[in-house]
């Protein structure tokens, strides 16, 4: 399957069958892995990923939900959260490209600061940085999956106070989305993609974008 083709065919799935598809570790791990080759600022990779597996613990992510079956019924959902302390692992990176010798040993101390002051220079960049790297990898996990049989929905609509307490979610990390993973119902109705065309400026041709 080509990536054209991965991105025809995956359609959020509203309805999972539930208890028909049995994702193990292995699989889920491999496509958390396989997605994390998706572009990261800086190399920091500032994600973590909580995988919902088991009855119990998917009827409590169900509840922070706000009762979405769709969470209850699907194989298992991945809580994508975003790190917005990555520049604490700076030093570490650059050391990392200091060895590998695609950065100049007496370039370091300069690029650690740079790194450090884009997440330090407001409360704003660091949202961004810790909700833009990890979507890069929730949307390279739904192609995986599609490219796997695997049937995905992004779940952006939970209560995040309480999905923090029920996952022990420390503050320093946002809740991006849960990815729900499983097998489609077959009495969801095929959803038709919409036409609506995307807005494609070729600026030399205009003054700007109109409001």
């Amino acid at each position: 399957m080509t990536v054209f083709e991965a991105l025809r065919r995956r359609l959020s799935t509203r309805q999972f069958e539930p208890d028909t598809m049995l994702l193990s570790r292995e699989q889920i791990e491999g496509l958390i892995r396989d997605a994390c080759l998706s572009p990261s600022e800086f190399d920091l990779n500032p994600w973590v990923f909580i995988i919902v597996r088991d009855r119990e613990r998917k009827e409590v992510l169900y509840q922070c939900c706000y009762r979405q079956q769709l969470v209850r019924d699907a194989s298992a959902s991945v809580i994508i959260l975003g790190d917005t302390r990555g520049h604490l692992r700076a030093g570490e990176a650059v050391r990392s490209w200091v060895g590998q010798g695609t950065v100049a040993a007496q370039d370091a101390p300069r690029l650690e600061a740079s790194i450090r002051s884009a997440y330090e220079g407001s409360e704003w960049a660091r949202i961004l940085l810790a909700v833009r790297n990890p979507s890069f990898v929730a949307m390279s996990m739904m192609l995986l999956a599609t490219e796997r049989g695997i049937a995905t929905c992004p779940v952006v609509a939970f209560a995040e106070d309480a999905l923090r307490r029920a996952f022990h979610i420390p503050a320093r990390y946002i809740p991006v989305l849960v990815l729900a993973l499983g097998m489609p119902s077959t009495a969801q109705p095929q959803p038709v993609r919409s036409d609506t065309p995307a807005a494609v400026i070729f600026h030399e041709d205009m003054e700007g974008v109109e409001p």
